[in-house]
């Protein structure tokens, strides 16, 4: 097939879905389907040689559910080059590369594959995206949702563990502080965890008794200040946490 030419079709048989590409959004179609309804859009779907959709797979759900048409040009571009091209477009998000990988990395034999380490993570602590990518990468790099989108991700040797048992910690304050799960809450705590000064089961103790030291900041810093007080409050020995 000539990759310079849009061809046209009402056989949607002919087509697959791609192995690897995000998840169909349901909201996405139906909302496609209405404006498709109003106003039909000619915009080609880009499928590879094996008639597997690359880019598109939405618009062609939309259009097959009304009955019409498909346009549609033919692409050597691999997943990865449509998964660049969507990240420029902002099509995709963050939970549309991490279905994406983890598909692709059930295909592969050995070791779990980190981004399945990263949906297993998520899925048991319900923290957002952002904080279990500081969590699992030790937030030690600037570069970590580009490397994400990138299939770069990894999860430095003991990470995991290591972030299982701060997730512990941090569900732990829950019982006392309604905030626990915000990213600066818990950017906070991450750097209080590395401070050899702190120690949990005191801080828990201390928030125990008198939580309502413990209340909502702009930012992390300021919550380390809190934490600070509070850690501090009835010591006659303070300590200073490192910034």
């Amino acid at each position: 097939m000539d990759e310079n030419r849009i061809y046209k079709t009402t056989n949607y048989g002919i087509f697959k879905l791609k192995f690897g590409n995000r998840p169909i959004d349901v909201g996405h179609v139906n909302k496609l389907r209405r404006s498709m309804s109003k106003e039909f859009i000619k915009t080609p779907i880009t499928v590879n040689k094996k008639m597997e959709i690359c880019d598109g797979q939405h618009r062609f759900t939309a259009i097959k559910a009304l009955g019409l048409p498909i346009f549609y040009r033919v692409s050597s571009e691999s997943l990865d080059a449509i998964r660049t091209m969507n990240q420029n477009n902002k099509n995709w998000s963050f939970d549309d590369y991490l279905a994406s990988y983890v598909a692709l990395e059930s295909r592969k034999d050995g070791n779990i594959g980190p981004y399945t380490q990263f949906n297993v993570f998520k899925r048991q602590t319900k923290l957002p995206n952002a904080v279990c990518l500081a969590m699992l990468t030790d937030n030690k790099s600037h570069n970590t949702t580009a490397d994400f989108k990138n299939g770069k991700f990894e999860i430095p040797a003991g990470q995991f563990g290591v972030a299982t048992k701060q997730a512990k910690m941090i569900a732990e304050i829950g019982q006392y502080y309604e905030g626990y799960k915000k990213q600066k809450f818990i950017m906070a705590m991450l750097l209080l965890f590395k401070d050899e000064q702190f120690t949990f089961k005191k801080f828990i103790k201390k928030l125990s008794m008198n939580r309502n030291k413990l209340y909502h900041c702009i930012n992390t810093l300021d919550y380390v200040d809190t934490i600070e007080r509070l850690y501090n409050w009835g010591s006659s020995n303070k300590v200073k946490f490192r910034r």
